[in-house]
């Protein structure tokens, strides 16, 4: 029994590591890794260097504690971390490349830059992840120019534009699958996803200026009737027709998320209560008196739940008068 219930305790270790682990986490571990079986197939190599073996097995041994340190802390692995090992990536490889006097590992070096691009644009912000890839490929350049090896330049170029590709696609991947996360795909206006980081960040925006903010719940009313009457496809029209109308009225700085199935959210920075309702009222002759409404003025130390729970308050009391 004992050889039968050790795969299985093990089998439920590993699904329990993976309920906690983060794509960033092991994709960090795994990067790290590739980096430090590069170290170990230079380490190899027989051929003398001018840093030396010992200075290669570092780094390896370095390189093998960022691989273990995600897979101990799972989704606490912080992300400084990971921005402070990249740095010492390109510092490390630049290093070498100055110092080496054998083309081999320079073109070692150089091939993982594609990786360290796609990495960086995936999982950080645009402007850190292209100072990551322009200081590795600034750096490895004048490594390459003053390199004995007139062979590298080429192999440089290709990998650099290699890199930028990298860089620039996983980056443009990244920030069309979060649009698409935030966004209802039917009105394409905010869904729940992207919602409580908008109000918090608008909640922040407002204690730091000491302006207003006004939160709004919009229901349409007797909607499930139009979807039985009509169909769906009608319930649908009207969804899209009323965020096109209040976009109309909408200044750049607004929000409209949608936060159920005829249910949605506005969020007016700037705007007082009495402000929010002149806006209220001019949306009316485009979208007909198919609605109510309920809002609530930020007050200090609200939170995006408290915002939410006092606008739901008073869009019920209103359609409950409304009835």
């Amino acid at each position: 029994m004992i050889p039968l219930t050790r795969p299985a305790a093990l089998l439920d270790r590993w699904r329990a590591w993976r309920g906690h682990t983060t794509p960033f986490a092991s994709v960090s571990s795994a990067a790290a890794l590739v980096v430090a079986l590069s170290g170990v197939l230079d380490a190899a190599n027989p051929s003398p260097d001018t840093l030396g073996t010992d200075w290669t097995w570092a780094w390896t041994l370095i390189a093998c504690v960022v691989a273990l340190l995600p897979v101990a802390v799972a989704e606490r692995f912080p992300r400084w971390i990971a921005v402070a090992a990249c740095f010492a990536f390109v510092a490390v490889t630049a290093l070498q490349m100055f110092t080496s006097d054998q083309g081999l590992k320079s073109v070692n070096n150089l091939v993982l830059y594609p990786m360290l691009a796609c990495y960086v644009g995936w999982f950080f912000a645009r402007p850190l992840a292209r100072l990551i890839v322009a200081l590795a490929l600034v750096l490895s350049g004048v490594a390459v120019v003053l390199a004995p090896h007139p062979f590298l330049l080429p192999t440089w170029v290709n990998l650099a534009l290699a890199s930028v590709f990298c860089l620039e696609a996983a980056g443009h991947l990244r920030s069309k699958l979060d649009h698409e996360i935030r966004t209802d795909p039917l009105t394409g206006a905010l869904n729940r996803s992207g919602l409580p980081a908008r109000i918090d960040q608008e909640l922040a925006r407002a204690l730091r200026t000491q302006q207003p903010l006004v939160l709004v719940l919009l229901d349409l009313d007797n909607f499930k009737q139009v979807n039985d009457v009509h169909g769906h496809a009608a319930g649908d029209r009207i969804l899209v027709d009323l965020v096109r109308a209040v976009r109309s009225q909408f200044r750049p700085f607004d929000t409209i998320a949608r936060v159920g199935g005829d249910e949605f959210l506005l969020l007016l920075p700037a705007i007082d209560p009495a402000g929010a309702c002149e806006v209220l009222d001019r949306l009316r002759p485009l979208t007909g008196d198919t609605w109510s409404f309920g809002l609530a003025a930020a007050e200090p130390g609200d939170t995006a739940e408290l915002l939410m729970e006092r606008a739901d308050k008073d869009l019920y009391a209103t359609k409950k008068a409304r009835r």
